[in-house]
């Protein structure tokens, strides 16, 4: 594997290996002594419109890895950035910005290895750290039915729906019927009772600009305690720490937000070995 783009070009195999090599990376995560060897004498380059989870993570997965981060925040020509990193020898590039074909023009060309660092089209970095997150806490992706609530973190959609159903998983996407400007993907249910009930997890994509809350999550704060409480019990939820209750926001026992982000940077590891490695 030189490049990630998106995962709806790996297969069921290739996305359990590198969920297998970051369960291993997630034991650096874990440790008070986070230096491997795998990285040294390696450089990551990175650029991004501003800090993110994307671009911390990197950062510290190449440091627990001994390697060198060089991450660049704000480039006026990302494309030229790209170029500039190519031709000064960085082994790893991670582009995150809004226009994916700029990772992939400069994947076609590069030396270098390059990663999707998250796009408007695709995220696959994030999508693996849920599946990862996922996994931890249903003991499998298998035979799963995942609920997506909300309509702005829509890039996650394709590739979430590709690796469900490699792991014969069932994706649904709640949205209200008043959503008229949201591209469907996939099942979709439009009534809220119907799309929570008996699912075996919830992702909070979260709101667009000038969406109403309460239309996709039955309270103006966030989603209603009762519609979680259709789903499956001890239902882990992404995306959001909160729900809501008859007395106001309170944090869902079963949130595993920071569960993802420790599989985050241990996605961001596994995927940068791999690179390296092949």
């Amino acid at each position: 594997m030189k490049n990630l783009l998106t995962l709806t070009d790996l297969t069921k195999k290739e996305i359990s290996d590198i969920l297998e090599v970051a369960t291993q990376m997630r034991r650096i995560v874990a440790t008070s002594y986070k230096k491997g060897p795998q990285l040294i004498g390696h450089v990551v380059a990175g650029v991004w419109n501003k800090p993110c989870v994307s671009s911390t993570a990197f950062q510290l997965a190449t440091a627990y890895l001994s390697g060198t981060a060089c991450p660049v925040f704000g480039a006026e020509d990302v494309l030229e950035q790209c170029h500039t990193f190519d031709s000064m020898g960085v082994n790893t590039m991670v582009i995150g910005c809004d226009n994916g074909n700029i990772a992939k023009s400069i994947a076609n060309v590069s030396r270098a290895g390059v990663i999707n660092g998250g796009s408007s089209q695709y995220d696959p970095i994030g999508v693996l750290a849920d599946l990862m997150a996922l996994n931890s806490k249903l003991d499998g992706l298998s035979n799963l039915n995942v609920l997506f609530v909300g309509n702005r973190d829509v890039n996650k959609i394709n590739e979430l729906n590709h690796c469900l159903q490699l792991f014969g998983s069932n994706s649904i996407w709640y949205l209200p019927p008043d959503d008229f400007i949201t591209t469907r993907k996939g099942i979709i249910i439009d009534r809220a009772p119907a799309a929570f009930s008996g699912v075996d997890a919830v992702i909070d994509l979260g709101l667009a600009a000038f969406s109403d809350p309460e239309k996709y999550y039955g309270t103006s704060g966030g989603i209603s305690e009762e519609l979680m409480d259709l789903a499956r019990v001890n239902c882990p939820l992404l995306g959001s720490r909160y729900i809501v209750d008859n007395v106001g926001i309170k944090e869902y026992a079963h949130n595993i937000v920071s569960t993802r982000e420790s599989a985050y940077v241990s996605v961001a590891m596994a995927v940068l070995y791999l690179l390296q490695r092949d």
